[in-house]
């Protein structure tokens, strides 16, 4: 073989092993990009089936809340012997405040036995527990005017940060009579909102029900009847929706409250048993300052 075959044929095989080594380069991002693709893709689908699952877990929860509403106020709960609770809305005491509210409302209810509304087939009757929509606004106002009541009676008892306290000097520095008036209205606080909860969730129920057959009517003579419906169903909207911003608070209040009656419970046990009592001088400041 020449020099110059020599030559030629190693020239020839380079080219051909830099043409491979630079398709190698070529090919290796696609795969690596193919690769990717694949990942994103999977990624994206177990994104989904877990966002799919959400979906469903939030509407299995929306069904139960409304189905537990248009049982009842409270049917979901439990009273503190065990039994189920009421399926009407607990008896509200009438020389309370909320109680004699509650009672004027029935001044304001329609004499009509049944409410009805035109529909394709006939006539809809409405649930029973429509009296009207006066009847159905003073409740929820009686409602809302009673969740305002207790923010306002009741939040100083959270603002003790009772849970918050971190040694025995701490504790001992509270007045015991304090928490005991402050047990009192923890206790207090649970009988109200109990009330105002159940009379909530019942006229909620009642309202929603309206709402169902408000759907179902029809009005052929009207020519905006499009228009009246949904005028309709605005203003059963906007009723619960004026209460349902107070019954928030008052829930997210319960919940604070329910904490610092627990907290409460404890800090007296250790009050009694590692505070020292008042001494006799200070005993007797305070009688003078009684008297």
């Amino acid at each position: 073989m020449s020099i110059k075959t020599w030559f030629a044929t190693r020239s020839t095989t380079t080219v051909k092993l830099f043409g491979l080594a630079c398709l190698g380069l070529a090919v290796l991002p696609l795969v690596q990009i193919s690769s990717g693709d694949a990942w994103a893709q999977s990624r994206r689908q177990r994104e989904r089936a877990l966002e799919r699952e959400r979906e469903q877990e939030n509407e299995q929860r929306a069904a139960e809340r409304a189905r537990q509403r248009d049982e009842a106020a409270g049917a979901r709960r439990t009273t503190e012997s065990g039994t189920p609770a009421p399926a009407t809305p607990v008896p509200v005491d009438a020389s309370t405040p909320f109680g004699s509210a509650l009672a004027a409302c029935e001044k304001t209810q329609q004499e009509e036995p049944q409410f009805v509304l035109p529909g394709l087939k006939g006539e809809i009757k409405l649930d029973r527990c429509y009296r009207g929509r006066r009847h159905l606004a003073c409740r929820f106002d009686t409602v809302a005017n009673e969740g305002n009541a207790l923010i306002q009676e009741f939040t100083r008892i959270v603002e003790q940060r009772y849970q918050d306290v971190t040694n025995i000097e701490g504790i001992c520095k509270l007045d015991f009579d304090a928490l005991v008036k402050d047990m009192g209205g923890t206790v207090e606080f649970t009988k109200r909102f109990v009330a105002a909860r159940s009379e909530y969730d019942a006229r909620t129920a009642c309202a929603n029900k309206v709402k169902q057959s408000i759907k179902d009517v029809t009005l052929p003579e009207l020519v905006q009847a499009p228009e009246v419906l949904k005028s309709m169903m605005d203003t059963i909207d906007a009723d619960i929706t004026k209460v349902s911003a107070v019954h928030e608070q008052t829930t997210s209040l319960a919940t604070k409250i329910d904490a610092s009656q627990k907290s409460i419970a404890v800090l007296q046990k250790i009050h009694r048993a590692m505070c020292m009592k008042a001494k006799p001088d200070e005993t007797k400041d305070k009688a003078a300052a009684a008297q």
